[in-house]
């Protein structure tokens, strides 16, 4: 039967310690070394005690106990023995967890650099400061509005930090740990750098992908918005449009559109003044930071209603920076984007002018685009030799104008013309005194009719007007008014006059039951020898 451990020497401790120096290498983290300790205590007949608990020689890591060396009834030697352990052991303990922080370290960057989520990845950074010891982490604007309470940890990767995570309350971290936090931040900063960098691309992607369904000027207000979304810094702004000699606004984002649409600004004033970095950058297309003292200086002036006001615009006057970006057009400038910090001074750094000219490139080329989509659909629905609207674009417009009609503007007039002694004019005179009298024909209709209606050349010497809001009666006069007109014009001495029918839309009626009333009226005018006819009417 055997008996008690008997009580371990100094030596035994000694030689524990110099075990445990040989072999901690071996292990990964503090834990491996301290499950050794345990396992070689046992032995000697002797316990790893718990921090908290009562007797033994306390192992310090960071100050703080990690455990207690326990042997039954050390001699003076033996306890001597156990203190050097005891600092052998703070030592490899605390070098064993700077390796254990470094593998943490390294699978948490090497995990979030691999995310495609930016939640994702600030969730993982979360995790891995709180196990560090931070109560709260929470991703907050850098810089702050005001001092906050706490640890603040910039987003810093390539460029300035414009968020950080804030930990508070400040927690009692070593160097290895808080330089582990900084390098986890970093880690994310690039991450949602990448990703930023990607949704820019996107969202460009987008717009151009939307060219073929949207008009250039429905495309101001989507370009201003990504502008903003995408420019670092920027919390809002406007794209002004030039108009002849003044820039208007043609989007705003962060402000009241009411107050604007009649404030214009001199173009040359804007490109000398409010730019203001000479006529060959502003050819360029390169971006200008405007700080604070220089918007007070060099925005003052603008017209409103066509008057002018020398004062700065009061939708500017609360602006702390902004960069504004040309965009060409051709070899001129076509717009201005001017994108605006509400509250930072030095929102706009070195990445977000980078970031400005690449966009401002970019909307040249997607409004370069647009331009040129709108003028192969004008094309595809203009008469060449009048300018007038075509077959095409009656057609539309026809469709168009039912639907409005039937839905909020129940009043609808088509007027169909056909010319009388058109064929005499070709045939005598040749088919370019016939193209003349139908140029003039075009310029007497626009002369006749109202801007909100529209005139159309089907071909030959038939056109067409659409009045939208027009009663029947009110068709009839401007039919009447068109014959009286021509009455006076000829070509070459021959004259040429025109019979038009005049139809309103009939309550559930279609563009093609209009037409049909419309062209009806006019054989039916011509039937009678008369000049103007309506759907409906009763020979008299």
């Amino acid at each position: 039967m055997s008996g008690p451990h008997p009580a371990p020497g100094a030596q035994a401790v000694q030689n524990l310690r110099r075990h445990l120096t040989q072999v901690a290498l071996q292990y990964a983290g503090p834990q491996g070394l301290l499950d050794e300790l345990r396992a070689r205590l046992d032995r000697l007949g002797g316990h790893l005690g718990r921090p908290d608990g009562p007797g033994g020689t306390p192992v310090l890591v960071r100050g703080a106990p990690v455990a207690r060396l326990c042997l039954p009834d050390p001699d003076p030697a033996t306890q001597d023995a156990l203190e050097d352990l005891a600092l052998t052991l703070t030592a490899l303990l605390e070098a064993l967890g700077i390796r254990a922080l470094a593998v943490e370290l390294g699978l948490v960057n090497g995990w979030v650099a691999r995310q495609d989520d930016p939640d994702a990845a600030l969730g993982r950074v979360r995790e891995f400061l709180r196990s560090l010891g931070a109560t709260q982490v929470d991703l907050v604007p850098h810089p702050a509005p005001a001092p906050l309470p706490g640890l603040t940890l910039p987003l810093t990767g390539r460029y300035r930090a414009r968020q950080a995570l804030q930990v508070t309350p400040t927690p009692t971290w070593t160097v290895e740990e808080q330089r582990a936090a900084t390098a986890a931040t970093r880690q994310l900063a690039l991450v949602t750098e990448r990703l930023s960098a990607e949704r820019r691309l996107e969202t460009l992607l987008q717009l151009q992908r939307q060219l073929d369904s949207v008009p250039a000027e429905q495309l101001y207000q989507p370009l201003l918005d990504a502008a903003v979304q995408l420019v670092p810094g920027a919390q809002g702004g406007s794209l002004l449009v030039r108009r002849g000699d003044v820039f208007q606004f043609g989007a705003v984002c962060g402000y009241d559109a009411g107050p604007l649409q009649d404030v214009t600004f001199p173009w040359q004033r804007t490109r000398d003044v409010w730019y203001g970095l000479g006529v060959d950058a502003w050819q360029r297309g390169e971006p200008r930071v405007l700080t604070r003292q220089s918007i007070a200086r060099h925005g003052v002036g603008y017209d409103r209603d066509g008057e002018r006001v020398d004062d700065l615009l009061p939708e500017v006057q609360h602006l702390q920076s902004v960069v504004a970006v040309p965009v060409l057009f051709g070899d001129e400038v076509y717009a201005l984007i001017n994108l605006d910090s509400f509250s930072d001074p030095d929102a706009f750094d070195a990445d977000a002018v980078r970031v400005t000219q690449a966009f401002g490139s970019m909307a040249s080329l997607l409004i370069h685009e647009a331009q040129r989509h709108d003028q192969i659909r004008a094309a595809a629905r203009t008469d060449a030799l009048t300018g007038l609207g075509n077959r095409r674009a009656f057609n539309e417009a026809l469709e168009q104008a039912v639907t409005a009609a039937h839905s909020d503007c129940p009043a609808l007039t088509l007027l169909v013309l056909d010319l009388r002694g058109f064929k005499g004019v070709n045939d005598q005179l040749g088919h370019a005194r016939g193209d003349e009298g139908l140029q003039r024909v075009a310029s007497l209709l626009r002369e006749e009719v109202r801007g909100s209606d529209a005139l159309f050349r089907w071909g030959g010497d038939e056109f067409a007007a659409l009045l939208p809001g027009s009663t029947l009666e009110q068709g009839l006069n401007v039919a009447r008014r068109i014959t009286r007109a021509m009455q006076t014009l000829s070509i070459g001495g021959l004259p040429l006059r025109a019979t038009v029918g005049v139809a309103s839309l009939r309550p559930g009626g279609t563009g093609e039951t209009l037409l049909q009333d419309a062209d009806a009226a006019m054989y039916a005018a011509k039937a009678r020898g008369e000049a103007v006819a309506a759907s409906g009417e009763t020979p008299g």
